[in-house]
């Protein structure tokens, strides 16, 4: 089934579609059952914000079992967590199982929350009170009025402080650097005590991406990409010197003293005549690079899924 003919035969349920978050909503005895709609995915996915009523959890979960039994050609998971009833459908060619199968789990649903059975609750604080329909992001939630203006309150507050922000790219760029070199300077004092294999980039990373924040005040896309090269930069520098380091020390410990100029040009011939060496040199600074570019990824997803989203209007 294509999501235009999702879209005409949802609407004969008694649903109404959301178009940017592709998600199905109905409203009755105060559930909101939703149904997502995943192309990518191959599949429906079913949503119900609830908690059973009394002592039927077991009798709850009996039916959902029953139900996914029933209809197992077509149900490839039935669920109850985190207080949400989850049930994916597959998708199939024929449109017209397709339509069979979402009508018999629209009547399951309805019949479902009209047993008395279960309690509708309210998906950010969990309790049973009223609720909307909001978009959050790109996900239709069922919220409750009082979480709602304390999100709002919450996005606002956010907002005006990030707009208040007006990056400062030189003293970031500072930052950055100083961040990086201090992270190179650990990577080299561990080099010598634990085979790390690159994944010392990580102090390196951190603290380049904390370095440009603290002096640049706002990071963007572009300051995490000029961040992920200026600490890829410093840890390439850093394994060398660590490299350059670690023969210094083993021409000491062998009687021959310090020589700075015969340990940077054994570590140059090793780099340049020895396979195995150039290698596990290269190797590292892949893992580490990679380490990297993971550590700024994560950075930026954190500050995307942390940060307040902005909440539409009633959709009821």
């Amino acid at each position: 089934m294509t999501e235009s003919e999702f879209l005409e035969f949802i609407i004969t349920l008694g649903y109404r579609y959301h178009e940017k978050t592709k998600t199905a909503f109905n409203t009755f005895e105060g559930f909101h059952n939703l149904i997502v709609f995943g192309v990518q995915e191959s599949r429906y996915m079913l949503r119900l914000s609830c908690l059973p009523n009394g002592c039927e959890t077991e009798n709850i979960l009996n039916e959902l079992k029953n139900f996914q039994s029933e209809h197992k050609e077509l149900i490839t998971k039935v669920s109850f967590r985190k207080k949400q009833i989850f049930i994916e459908l597959k998708m199939t060619i024929d449109s017209d199982i397709d339509k069979a199968e979402l009508k018999a789990l629209v009547h399951f649903m309805t019949m479902l929350c009209r047993s008395d059975k279960l309690i509708p609750l309210c998906r950010v604080c969990g309790r049973q009170r009223k609720t909307g329909v909001y978009v959050v992001g790109r996900e239709i939630v069922p919220i409750c009025d009082a979480c709602v203006s304390r999100k709002r309150r919450l996005y606002e507050k956010r907002k005006n402080l990030f707009e208040k922000k007006k990056q400062n790219m030189a003293a970031g760029l500072a930052g950055a650097v100083f961040g990086a070199v201090l992270g190179g300077l650990i990577n080299i004092l561990l080099y010598q005590i634990l085979p790390l294999w690159g994944a010392g980039s990580v102090f390196t990373a951190v603290l380049c991406y904390c370095g440009f924040v603290v002096t640049g005040r706002r990071a963007t896309k572009k300051s995490g990409v000029i961040c992920a090269g200026i600490a890829a930069v410093v840890f390439v520098l850093s394994e060398y010197a660590a490299m350059v380091l670690e023969t210094a020390v083993m021409i000491e410990r062998e009687g021959g003293g310090i020589a700075v100029s015969e340990s940077f040009n054994i570590t140059n011939s090793g780099l340049a005549n020895n396979t195995a060496y150039l290698t596990a040199f290269l190797t590292e600074i892949g893992v580490g690079i990679g380490v990297i570019i993971a550590v700024g990824i994560g950075y930026f997803l954190k500050r995307k899924f942390t940060r307040p989203m902005k909440i539409s209007k009633n959709l009821l």
